[in-house]
């Protein structure tokens, strides 16, 4: 299918990209990776003037750990699969960037990309929401920081401002004892899209009570969430066989999946009941 014409920019600063989204405003499209943009351009569903690559700017590059980990937003997921560095810090997120669908989506889609989608289906999303990290983004005006638990509002819609963007995204270090899972579950291939995704970091203390829970869930709502509801049951209680599940049962509550090829909603929503279970369990009484 043949795109739509429009001009192509190629910046290789971020201020360069500050310049032309003022200059275009709603009429410049950001491509990171370009897996969403080139499926959005031969629908015609964007008609954008022109289209801005972000592929040339250094600054939006590289993965630093030091003390907290800094993931540049151009980062492909197959090279945060391949860093050893951010793989000991944060192995939740390396293990959610190795289910992104094939090894070509991998090689060329972006965290950066993934996550200022603000789709529900992300893969990469919940784990970051399970590490508490943050997006960085520029505008006009500055750069700035936004809690992830913020950063997603509705379907396709995020906090980033009309002439902002996002540069990278960062991890503050785990405290001790943290405990990290991750499970995408799929009815069809395992490159499809998931049924449910569940990240979890929590901290089991030595006397048997859970002392932190961050329990994120995608593919089952219209954003990326917390189940806040099931870590608050969590939190400060003695773990037991039916305290889990009815942990289990809050997360299944906070859901508003819709049904689709992965399966009807009630299933997505026990799906979300027995794999928070599971992976509460492994993390909790191993």
């Amino acid at each position: 299918m043949s795109l739509p014409s429009f001009d192509y920019a190629a910046p290789d600063t971020p201020e360069a990209v500050i310049e032309i989204l003022e200059q275009y405003g709603d009429d410049a499209l950001l491509m990171a990776g370009g897996l969403t943009v080139m499926i959005l351009l031969q629908e015609r569903l964007v008609r954008p003037r022109v289209v801005v690559s972000l592929g040339n700017i250094p600054a939006l590059d590289g993965i630093e750990v030091n003390g907290c980990a800094r993931v540049g937003a151009m980062v492909t997921h197959a090279d945060i699969v391949a860093n050893a560095a951010l793989g000991e810090f944060a192995p939740l997120l390396g293990r959610a960037c190795g289910r992104v669908g094939s090894p070509a989506i991998r090689n060329m889609g972006t965290v950066g990309g993934s996550v200022s989608q603000g789709d529900g289906a992300s893969d990469v999303a919940p784990a970051l929401l399970a590490l508490d990290a943050e997006a960085l983004a520029m505008a006009p005006e500055g750069a700035r920081s936004i809690p992830l638990d913020e950063f997603f509002k509705g379907l396709f819609t995020t906090a980033l401002g009309e002439r902002e963007f996002l540069t990278a995204v960062r991890i503050p270090k785990a405290a001790p004892g943290i405990r990290s899972h991750f499970v995408k579950y799929t009815c069809t291939s395992e490159e499809a899209f998931a049924a449910v995704t569940v990240a979890l970091s929590v901290q089991p203390g030595a006397d048997g009570v859970c002392q932190s829970a961050r329990i994120a869930l995608g593919s089952v709502a219209p954003i990326p969430i917390r189940a806040k509801a099931a870590e608050n049951l969590l939190c400060g209680e003695t773990v037991s066989a039916k305290l889990l599940s009815e942990v289990a049962e809050a997360a299944a509550l906070a859901t508003d999946p819709s049904s689709d090829g992965q399966g009807s909603a009630d299933y997505k929503r026990d799906m979300t009941r027995v794999w928070v279970r599971r992976l509460l369990e492994e993390a909790l009484c191993p």
